[in-house]
């Protein structure tokens, strides 16, 4: 069973950040930009401007694929190429509809 406290946290992110700074500010700023699209996307239903928040969600998936390969984390990988095709096809079909 895992316990986990925030000492455990502090401790992981020191840990992280010792590793790979460079992953740890990535993915720092991937959290904040899914904060953005998701805040975006939610105060402006039914009229959210996709051509403006999906080139931000691409750049967050890029970040997320980044993370996965040095991670080398089969799961979050398949998961963020999965949203790619998929965020992929909704932009073509604003792009061209």
């Amino acid at each position: 069973m895992i316990k986990l406290d925030w000492h455990q946290t502090v401790d992981f992110v020191r840990r992280d950040w010792n590793k790979n700074p460079l992953r740890l500010t990535l993915e720092t700023v991937n959290w904040l930009l899914n904060i953005v699209i998701a805040g975006t996307v939610s105060a402006t239903v039914p009229n959210t401007d996709w051509s403006i928040v999906y080139p931000v969600i691409f750049v967050a998936i890029g970040i997320s694929i980044y993370s996965a390969i040095s991670r080398e984390s089969f799961g979050l990988l398949m998961t963020s190429l999965t949203l790619l095709v998929i965020d992929s096809i909704g932009y073509y079909r604003i792009l061209v509809l």
